[in-house]
């Protein structure tokens, strides 16, 4: 498998997170929006790490599966905490109360083990996708 130098997507995605978040601070809190810009965030980090510290390498399909499924984690780890992060970032920036609710806190919490492994399994689905677009077809 090879990694190209520079993920075209990557500067997309960017001008659409960056585009999102600023509109975001000026929402009123809630939970979909707040999880909808971590998981870009989450996107945008892995897809820059990837880019950043494999680009332009080759990898054997082995190790480009670990790579996606590590990869896969560590963004659905990051979503489910960057978005506690960003829910108390958005309260303490607005000067009328709380955004979310304790409920809404302990919800996001509590989806950590669940979106880790959802993470896992969209890098695996990811890594499997792009292996297949890279194989010569017969």
């Amino acid at each position: 498998m090879v990694i190209p130098n520079k993920i075209v997507a990557l500067k997309w995605i960017t001008v659409i997170v960056g585009v999102y978040s600023v509109v975001w601070i000026g929402l009123e809190g809630a939970l979909w929006q707040v999880v909808l810009l971590a998981a870009g965030l989450a996107l945008i980090g892995a897809l820059y790490l990837l880019q950043r510290l494999f680009g332009g390498r080759q990898l054997t399909l082995r190790r480009w599966l670990c790579l996606c499924a590590g990869l896969g984690i560590a963004s659905g780890l990051t979503s489910a905490l960057l978005s506690v992060t960003l829910m108390a970032i958005k309260t303490g920036l607005h000067g009328h109360g709380p955004e979310f609710t304790s409920v809404e806190i302990e919800w996001v919490t509590n989806q950590l083990p669940l979106w880790t492994l959802a993470g896992l399994l969209a890098g695996l689905g990811v890594g499997i996708l792009a292996m297949a677009s890279q194989r010569p077809q017969p």
